[in-house]
C-alpha cells in the first residue's frame, strides 16, 4: 500500500479564474470553496489540508443533496471527528395570480469528508420573504457562525435568528442581536444604538440560562468590524475604558462575564485601534491601525493575560493571521512573522498585493489586463511556513 501523500509547504492547491471571488471556509484541516463559474451553476470544492489534494467536486444545481445552496460554513468538531459543513438552501414556490412567491429555507448538515447528508431541516416553510432561490437574503444574512465546541449555530435569515443544534438541526428562534461567543451566547441588553455601554448577558446555547453578564456594548456589527472577539474562556473588547477614561483593551472571564484584565491603548504606543483580528492556534489578538493614508501600526496581545507581546510601527497593510503566522506588508515587501515572537519566518521582496489569510490556506488575486476589461484568477494555496 502506498504511503497517504502530504502537503508540501506553499503547495497551491487550485487557480479560480471568476468576476468575483470564490467564498471560502476552512478549519485547518479541511477547507471548502463555493464557486460560481461562468454559465455552470454552483459548484462546491473540498480538500484535505493535510495532504493537499481535492476529495470532491459537487455540482450544486444538479445534485438533489446540495440543490439550492445559499451560503454555508464549516463547523469543526472536538475529538478529532469530521468537520460538517452546514449549508442554507431556499426552494421557490412560483407567484400565482394576485398572490406573491413563496419560498421554503432549509437547512442542511453534510459530513466535511465523505460528503453524506447528516440531517436536513425546513426552518421557514411557504414564506413570501423568499421570492426565488436565495433571491432576499444576502451571504451576510445567511451566513452561519458556530460555537468553537461545534455544538450550535447562529443562523440570521433577515428578520429572524434562529439556534440550531448542530447533533440533530433542531433549532429554536432567539433574539436577532444574539452573537456567538467561545461556547455561549451573548445577548444585549436594550438596543446596540443606546448610547453607552449596553451590559450582555451570557447564556448557555443548549438551555439559554443566563450564566453572567458583561458591561460591554457587543452586538453583531462590532464584531463583524472586528471590535470584539472572543477565546479561550475570554470576551475582549477592543475600544474599552479604564478608569481614566482611556481607550483600552479588557479580558472578562466566560460565562461569569469578570473583569481579568485591561491594556491602554497608549501603552502599545497608540491612543486608538481600529480593528483586531484573533489567531485561535496561538491564543494572539492582532490589533493594527493602517493608518488611513499614512503608515499604520500592529500590536500582538496575549488573549488570556491580556499582556502585550510585542508591535510594530509603520506597516503598510495588514493582510491576516492565521497558525501561528502574521501575514503584512512593509516598505513594499511582503513578510511574515512568527505570531508570539515577532520573528520574521519569510519576506517577499517583490511588491506583492495582501493575500486573503484562512486557517491553513492563503487566496492571492491576480488581476489581468486585456484591453480595458480586467480579469481575475484567484490562487489558493497553503501557507508558506
Amino acid at each position: 500500500m502506498s504511503p497517504e501523500p502530504t502537503a508540501t509547504s506553499g503547495q497551491e492547491l487550485a487557480t479560480y479564474p471568476s468576476d468575483s471571488p470564490p467564498h471560502l471556509v476552512s478549519d485547518g484541516r479541511t477547507l471548502a470553496v463555493f464557486d460560481s463559474p461562468a454559465g455552470d451553476g454552483h459548484r462546491l470544492d473540498l480538500f484535505d489540508l493535510r495532504s493537499g489534494r481535492k476529495t470532491n467536486t459537487l455540482a450544486l444545481e444538479t445534485s438533489d443533496q446540495w440543490k439550492n445552496a445559499c451560503a454555508l460554513t464549516l463547523v469543526p468538531q472536538e475529538q478529532g471527528g469530521h468537520s460538517i459543513i452546514v449549508s442554507t438552501s431556499v426552494v421557490a414556490r412560483p407567484a400565482e395570480g394576485i398572490h406573491p412567491a413563496r419560498g421554503t429555507l432549509s437547512l442542511r448538515a453534510h459530513d466535511a469528508v465523505t460528503g453524506s447528508l447528516l440531517w436536513k431541516k425546513d426552518v421557514e416553510k411557504d414564506s413570501t420573504q423568499w421570492g426565488s432561490s436565495c433571491e432576499g437574503a444576502t451571504t451576510r444574512e445567511l451566513a452561519l457562525s458556530a460555537t468553537s465546541d461545534g455544538t450550535h449555530a447562529l443562523l440570521s435569515p433577515g428578520l429572524k435568528t434562529y439556534l440550531v443544534r448542530l447533533a440533530d438541526g433542531v433549532t429554536r428562534r432567539v433574539p436577532e442581536e444574539t452573537v456567538v461567543l467561545d461556547r455561549w451566547l451573548g445577548l444585549p441588553r436594550g438596543s446596540s444604538s443606546d448610547t453607552g455601554a449596553v451590559s450582555v448577558d451570557i447564556q448557555a446555547p443548549a438551555t439559554g440560562r443566563k450564566l453572567g453578564t458583561v458591561a460591554e456594548p457587543v452586538t453583531a456589527d462590532s464584531e463583524d468590524l472586528g471590535k470584539t472577539t472572543a477565546h479561550r474562556g475570554i470576551l475582549i473588547a477592543l475600544d474599552s475604558e479604564d478608569a481614566q477614561g482611556e481607550n483600552a483593551m479588557r479580558g472578562y472571564s466566560l460565562p461569569s462575564g469578570k473583569p481579568v484584565w485591561f491594556l491602554r491603548h497608549a501603552d502599545t504606543g497608540h491612543d486608538d485601534w481600529v480593528t483586531m483580528d484573533l489567531d485561535p492556534a496561538t491564543g494572539t489578538a492582532i490589533v493594527h491601525d493602517n493608518g488611513g493614508g499614512s503608515l499604520g501600526a500592529l500590536a500582538a496581545v496575549d488573549t488570556v493575560s491580556g499582556k502585550l507581546r510585542w508591535k510594530i510601527d509603520g506597516s503598510d497593510d495588514f493582510c491576516g493571521i492565521a497558525d501561528g503566522r502574521v501575514h503584512l506588508r512593509a516598505n513594499d515587501q511582503l513578510a511574515v512573522l512568527d505570531a508570539t515572537s515577532k520573528r520574521q519566518v519569510r519576506f517577499d521582496a517583490q511588491d506583492t498585493e495582501c493575500p486573503d489569510v484562512l486557517p491553513g490556506v492563503l487566496r492571492y488575486t491576480d488581476e489581468e489586463q486585456q484591453d480595458t476589461t480586467a480579469t481575475y484568477q484567484y490562487r489558493i494555496a497553503l501557507h508558506d511556513l
